[in-house]
C-alpha cells in the first residue's frame, strides 16, 4: 500500500485521515517485524542475541500467520475498499496479473534452488530438506513445479498467494454484494476439508495447506474490505469498554505467551517434567493441536488473541517504534514480497556456505543478512524483477 509516512518526531494524529494513514503504518510496522522474524528464524543461527524478537520460530504460533493476515488485510483495503467504485473486472485483471507474477517467481525459485542443489551443491548438508532426489526425470520435475505438486525452498509460501490471488475475484464479487458471510462460511468449509489428526504424513501436509492457510488469509481479506465499518465501531464504543476489551486482550496475550516461552524452553534450563512440560510433551501438544499446516482451532484462537495484542502494542507505540526502528521495518512492510523473495536467495547460499558458531558470530551472520536484504532493497534492477 502507498502511503506518505509522517516524520516520528512529528507523529501526531488529528484528523480522520491522518487515523487512517497511522492504521497503514501499524500494519507495516507489524509486517515489518513479522519479515525479520521470518528471516531470523529460517536462518537458524542460534543463539544470536536475538532469539526473543520470534522465539526461534518454535512457539505454538509463528509469525507467518500474522504476515498472511496483514497481507489480506491490506489486500481487501486497496482492491477492495479503495477500489470499490472500479469495476470489477479491472479489479479482477490487477489480481491475476499479481497471481501469475508470484506463480512464476514460485516456479522460477524452486527450479533455481533444485538445479543448485543437484549440480552445484550436490548432498551438501546445508541444502533445506525435501529437494527432489537428483535422479528425477526432468520432464516430472517440471510437470509437478508448474503444477504446484513439488515446492522447494525458503520462500514456498510464494505458492499460497499466488493461489489465493487466483480466487480473489470471487471473494471481492461476494463482498460487493454484501455476502460477506458466504465467503467466510466458504472458507471456513475449505479449512474443514483438511484432513483431522496428526496422522497426515508431513509432505501431504504440505501439499493440502492452501486449503488451511487460506483461513487467515480470506478472514483478512474480509476485515480489509470491511476496515473502515470495524474501526468506526470501534470508536463508538465507550473508552471504558475499550480500555477493559483492550487490557483483557493483553492479559490473556501475556499469559499464554508465558505458559508457552516456558512449555518451549524451560526444560532447557529447569526440570518441569512434574508438570508435563518436557520438551517431548510441548512437541506432543504442538502436533495435536497446534499444527502448523493443519491449522487447528486452537492455534487459530491462539493466533487471533495474539495478533490483537500485538496490533494493540503496535498501534500505542507506533510513534516510538518508528523513531528507532521505522527506517526498517518500514522498508520492509512495504515491500514485503521482495523481501520475503530475497531471504529464500540470502538464507540458501548462507546455509551451504557457513554454520553456526558462537552467539557473535551467530549474531553478525544474522544481522549480516538482514543487512544484505535490506541493501538490495536499493537497487533498481532486483527492484525490476522482483515482485514488492
Amino acid at each position: 500500500m502507498v502511503s506518505v509516512y509522517p516524520k516520528p518526531v512529528r507523529y501526531n494524529i488529528i484528523s480522520v485521515v491522518q487515523k487512517v494513514f497511522s492504521r497503514i503504518i501499524t500494519f507495516d510496522l507489524m509486517r515489518g517485524y513479522f519479515l525479520v522474524a521470518i528471516i531470523l528464524d529460517h536462518l537458524a543461527f542460534f543463539p544470536n542475541g536475538l532469539d526473543w524478537w520470534g522465539a526461534r520460530g518454535e512457539l505454538f504460533v509463528t509469525t507467518a500467520e500474522g504476515f498472511f493476515l496483514i497481507s489480506g488485510i491490506v489486500l481487501g483495503v486497496v482492491r477492495g475498499a479503495k477500489l470499490i467504485d472500479q469495476p470489477l473486472k479491472k479489479v479482477s485483471v490487477l489480481l491475476l496479473k499479481r497471481s501469475l507474477q508470484l506463480y512464476l517467481t514460485s516456479v522460477v525459485l524452486v527450479l533455481l534452488f533444485t538445479f543448485l542443489g543437484w549440480w552445484v551443491f550436490t548432498g551438501h548438508p546445508g541444502l533445506k530438506y525435501g529437494i527432489a532426489p537428483p535422479d528425477t526425470n526432468i520432464l516430472t520435475l517440471l510437470w509437478q513445479t508448474f503444477t504446484l505438486q513439488y515446492f522447494y525452498g525458503w520462500a514456498d509460501y510464494l505458492r499460497l498467494y499466488a493461489l489465493f490471488l487466483l480466487v480473489s475475484p470471487l471473494a471481492f464479487w461476494l463482498l460487493r454484494r454484501g455476502w460477506w458471510y458466504i465467503l467466510l462460511a466458504g472458507s471456513i468449509a475449505t479449512w474443514l476439508v483438511f484432513p483431522a489428526g496428526p496422522q497426515v504424513p508431513d509432505m501431504t501436509q504440505e501439499l493440502l495447506q492452501p486449503l488451511s492457510w487460506q483461513l487467515i488469509f480470506f478472514a483478512g481479506v474480509i476485515i480489509g474490505f470491511y476496515w473502515q465499518h470495524i474501526t468506526t465501531w470501534w470508536r463508538a464504543l465507550q473508552p471504558t469498554h475499550r480500555r477493559t476489551i483492550s487490557f483483557s486482550i493483553l492479559c490473556i496475550a501475556l499469559l499464554t505467551l508465558l505458559v508457552n516461552v516456558v512449555s518451549a524452553f524451560g526444560s532447557q534450563y529447569f526440570d518441569l517434567s512434574a508438570y508435563n512440560m518436557t520438551a517431548f510433551h510441548h512437541y506432543e501438544i504442538y502436533v495435536q493441536y497446534f499444527d502448523k499446516e493443519r491449522l487447528p482451532l486452537a492455534r487459530l484462537v491462539l493466533f487471533a488473541v495474539w495478533f490483537a495484542a500485538a496490533f494493540l502494542l503496535f498501534h500505542r507505540f507506533r510513534a516510538i517504534i518508528t523513531r528507532w526502528l521505522g527506517w526498517l521495518l518500514l522498508e520492509f512492510g512495504t515491500n514485503s514480497l521482495f523481501v520475503y523473495t530475497m531471504h529464500a536467495i540470502v538464507i540458501f547460499f548462507v546455509h551451504v556456505y557457513l554454520l553456526p558458531g558462537s552467539l557473535l558470530f551467530n549474531l553478525a551472520v544474522s544481522l549480516g543478512c538482514i543487512a544484505v536484504i535490506y541493501g538490495s532493497l536499493k537497487i533498481p534492477f532486483l527492484k525490476k524483477i522482483i515482485p514488492r
